[in-house]
């Protein structure tokens, strides 16, 4: 039975290791959280490692079968991951694929409310200097950042994954309970205008995560309410790809180039 090693920080590579597991490959999925992992189907052919790990415990867990294939189908903005994947693989001598999310979206034809920025940094030196509550989507790893540039917790309505890391996070960032949705996207246009219009927000801080994590879904409920928009820019460049990398934005495609090696 041909192995597969997939790190699934996203839905698509739950996807994968789903398919995978149907046509009869043997795989062994990492994921960083219990959240995550209670997330994967259950079959016998499916393994599931939980805990974020460093290159050199990727290595170690590589090295204990004969994986075909690596498959990197982690967050478009967990970029440091990444780089410990290719190092794992390239210690182990194993085959890298990336599954890469496209999120390049066409612009909506009114961006006047639309503020992009390369990172959580400076979309939060922006927002300190803004006025109004600010609604953010962009998770709870983002928040520490957040709430060192912001002191006033009261301006902060946060919608987080229901998991209990996510929640120690707000807890520890000092966000209050009532100032937390704690649901799993992605969200539809109407759920993001009522979840907006109870926050009372002023302000959407969102990543740039493409049509699968709901981005136009947010921006068109937030130039329905009036409300502007920050967007974090995808960190992960087409030319940031080493030489020889294999990478795939559609998971169809993925699919066909590891079950055609297979037949």
């Amino acid at each position: 039975m041909t192995s597969i090693f997939i790190f699934a920080g996203t839905s698509e590579g739950r996807e994968i290791a789903e398919i995978l597991s149907q046509k009869g490959f043997s795989s062994t999925v990492s994921v960083a959280t219990e959240y995550g992992a209670a997330l994967l189907p259950k079959a016998e052919n499916l393994t599931v490692l939980q805990g974020r790990l460093s290159s050199a415990q990727m290595a170690e867990h590589l090295s204990q079968k004969d994986y075909a294939f690596v498959i990197d189908a982690t967050h478009p903005f967990a970029t440091a991951v990444s780089k410990e994947i290719k190092k794992a693989c390239a210690l182990t001598k194993k085959r890298y694929i990336r599954f890469a999310r496209e999120t390049a979206c066409a612009p909506e034809p009114e961006t006047e409310s639309l503020f992009f920025f390369p990172d959580i940094s400076s979309a939060a030196e922006w927002l300190q200097n803004q006025e109004g509550v600010i609604f953010v989507s962009t998770g709870s790893k983002e928040l520490p950042l957040l709430t060192q540039k912001i002191s006033d917790k009261s301006r902060l309505f946060v919608r987080v994954l229901p998991a209990e890391e996510s929640l120690k996070i707000c807890a520890d960032c000092h966000i209050p309970q009532n100032q937390i949705i704690a649901m799993q996207g992605p969200f539809s246009q109407e759920e993001n205008e009522r979840h907006f219009a109870q926050s009372g927000a002023k302000i959407l801080l969102t990543k740039e995560s493409g049509k699968r994590g709901g981005y136009f879904e947010k921006i068109r409920a937030a130039k329905k309410l009036g409300i502007r928009v920050a967007v974090i820019q995808n960190p992960e460049k087409e030319s940031d790809a080493e030489a020889g990398e294999e990478r795939f934005s559609s998971i169809k495609e993925l699919l066909q180039r590891i079950i055609g090696e297979k037949d």
